[in-house]
């Protein structure tokens, strides 16, 4: 029997259906599994409160399975929610208050304490559901556990301020400064204490700080690093500090890019490098004076060897020729220029080494006073004096010290040929270390020689205090060019420091720094030396490996009234001298060259003569007064030394001395 066509139209209208609810049981199927695996916490409850359905992040947040929570009240201790401040909050009371509103919770920062007992942080949202017949049914809420994402800003907020303070409080100048605008847009506080200007000024200043000539420089180095992706680092510009100051900083230029590849601005660290560039350059003219000085004291000991044979054949000469000779007017004309000569060869050896100064306590005023003096007598220029009292005394050679006085207000008179006024002044002060670069710390007297003249021209001012420079025109008077270069060097000798400084229309000062004595107290000056008594005739024993320095000065002291043996080493002097002493007619005095060619001098010499003859009595003589064997020759063993050239007179006079019992240094 078959169907009724109500029953296959039915059927027909049923299957459909049928396929339908499948379709739809599936995707609730899905959408209820996708709901599940979600990240957020899902949960909806009832208008009564109760729990219906939570997903597996909730099962975790409150580490209870689902079938614990479903059926429980929404207000359960097991997620006690508690606002940001530590305030409880009632579950019930805000959800309460969604669906009273019906207006949707959002983002809701609260805490919540955790199985194990630490807080975690969500952000809660929530909204109202209604059911198939529009009726409200409930809440649907998502909890999204931020703690993570909380715990990460805190520390980045902590990182930003570590190097906020770290930027701030460091010794280095930073600066942000836009790639497009060259706008800058971030300095520290070292910058503002180097350079003396705030953010806010350098849109006004910014062509004052960095010089015009230099300005192009420093676009190109930002323009390099808008190419290049690596970091630009010893870039050096002088800037203009608020108070005019000359400040050099050296820059690492790091180029910060966006996404897509370009430069969105330069962070640049700048470092104060103005000490150690001043530092860098003051050596490097200490090195260059020392090279000078090594070839100055060379040349002046074989120069003064030389003249120690013209000055003695000179003097030989005279004595042969009658005092009313054309002849002996000639040679007397010759050895004042000998004088001469010998002057400039002790101004080269003072200079190669600051002449090794002879101190003693000393008042450096008396000193200054006394050359400024000597300097501007028959000038047409006044002196101001502010000399005080109570100025400390200082361990100086006067001698080296009064020539540096003068050689400073003989410039100052120089810069004024009209006429006019120099101020010479000093003080006492106390200097911190690198207060005053190179000196150590310690209490000095700073005395300074200033003139209103023209002023020294920018370019001169670097070499100022080299040796043969000078703006002078070149002559038998001026423009030798070694007054300045010899001062550095007596300064530098005496543990001080020489600067000068010029502004070009308003003159120039040179300000030089002097330790002060220990004690600080003005020593009494010592006592001369009474004058030695002739003495009798005695034997000399002279040792020289130049032949032509054997025949003059052995001739001088012949005609001094000596006995006179010469040897052209130290074998041939030992032999000479152990036969006079084996034959009852021993030598009285031996004078030695410092160096010897091919043979030992100085130091070494004299210790072999005191092992085989420890009664030998020796001098020792040199054209390089600054060899400490010269200085201080009593240290090594010898009664005298005589620095070479030297006259029939001076030659007479220490020879006298050593010979009745005293010692002497003949300079």
């Amino acid at each position: 029997m078959g169907k009724s066509p109500i029953i296959n139209r039915s059927q027909s209208k049923i299957e459909p259906l049928k396929k339908d609810v499948a379709n739809l049981t599936e995707e609730r199927s899905y959408l209820r599994h996708l709901l599940y695996m979600v990240s957020d916490a899902l949960l909806m409850i009832d208008r009564e409160g109760r729990v219906t359905y939570v997903n597996r992040a909730l099962e975790q947040i409150v580490c209870c399975r689902r079938e614990e929570i479903v059926g429980s009240h929404f207000n359960d201790q097991r997620w006690r929610f508690k606002s940001v401040n530590g305030t409880s909050v009632s579950q019930d009371s805000v959800f309460k208050t969604v669906f009273q509103n019906e207006q949707p919770l959002a983002d809701q920062v609260c805490r919540m304490a955790s199985p194990d007992g630490k807080d975690r942080h969500f952000i809660v949202s929530a909204t109202v559901h209604h059911d198939d017949r529009g009726d409200l049914a409930g809440v649907a809420a998502m909890i999204r556990d931020c703690t993570e994402l909380n715990r990460v800003k805190a520390e980045n907020l902590e990182i930003k301020a570590f190097y906020e303070r770290l930027a701030q409080y460091a010794d280095e100048a930073i600066f942000r400064i836009e790639a497009d605008s060259g706008r800058m847009t971030y300095i520290n506080g070292a910058a503002q204490n180097i350079l003396g200007y705030r953010l806010d000024d350098y849109p006004q200043v910014m062509a004052r700080v960095i010089p015009p000539e230099q300005l192009q420089a420093w676009k190109n180095a930002f323009a390099s690093q808008s190419a290049a992706r690596e970091v630009l680092r010893n870039v050096t510009l002088s800037c203009t500090a608020g108070d005019g100051r000359t400040v050099i900083l050296e820059f690492t230029i790091i180029p910060v890019r966006r996404e897509a590849g370009d430069v969105a601005y330069f962070e640049c660290l700048g470092r104060d490098v103005t000490v150690r560039r001043f530092m860098e350059a003051e050596l490097a003219k200490a090195q260059k004076r020392e090279s000078i000085s090594l070839l100055a004291g060379g040349v002046a000991h074989d120069f003064n060897n030389i003249m120690t044979a013209v000055f003695g054949s000179l003097a030989l000469s005279k004595m042969e020729v009658p005092e009313e000779s054309p002849v002996y007017a000639r040679l007397t004309a010759a050895e004042e220029q000998c004088l001469k000569a010998k002057a400039l060869t002790r101004k080269l050896l003072t200079y190669s080494r600051g002449g090794s100064p002879q101190r003693k306590s000393a008042s450096l005023a008396g000193v200054i006073q006394e050359a400024v003096d000597f300097s501007l007598c028959g000038k047409n220029i006044a002196c101001r004096f502010n000399l005080p009292d109570g100025l400390w005394s200082a361990q100086i050679d006067e001698g080296q010290m009064h020539q540096v006085v003068h050689a400073l207000a003989s410039n100052a008179c120089e810069a004024m040929p009209r006429g006019g006024i120099i101020e010479v002044g000093a003080e006492n002060v106390d200097l911190a270390q690198d207060q005053v670069a190179p000196l150590a710390a310690g209490s000095y007297i700073k005395w300074y020689v200033r003139d209103f003249g023209a002023g020294i021209a920018e370019e001169h001012m670097k070499r100022i205090f080299d040796p043969y420079f000078t703006t002078k025109p070149m002559s038998h008077v001026k423009g030798m060019g070694l007054g300045l270069a010899i001062c550095y060097s007596i300064v530098r000798s005496h543990d001080g420091i020489i600067t000068a400084e010029s502004t070009p229309g308003a003159g120039s000062v040179f300000t030089v720094y002097i330790p002060a004595s220990p004690d600080k107290q003005d020593a009494p000056r010592l006592a001369d030396s009474p004058e030695a008594e002739a003495a009798p005739k005695a034997k000399i024993l002279l040792i020289d490996d130049e032949q032509i320095l054997l025949d003059v000065t052995g001739s001088m002291l012949k005609h001094i009234g000596y006995d006179v043996v010469t040897a052209k080493n130290h074998g041939e002097a030992m032999t000479f001298y152990r036969q006079a002493g084996e034959a009852g007619c021993p030598f009285s005095l031996i004078i030695m060259d410092l160096t010897m060619r091919g043979d030992d001098g100085g130091e070494i010499a004299i210790r072999r003569w005191k092992a085989s003859h420890p009664e030998a009595r020796a001098v020792i003589s040199s054209g390089y007064m600054n060899d400490p064997v010269i200085e201080e020759y009593w240290k090594y063993g010898f009664v005298g030394a005589m620095i070479k050239p030297y006259s029939l007179v001076e030659l007479k006079s220490s020879l006298e001395k050593i010979l009745a019992g005293g010692d002497n240094e003949q300079r």
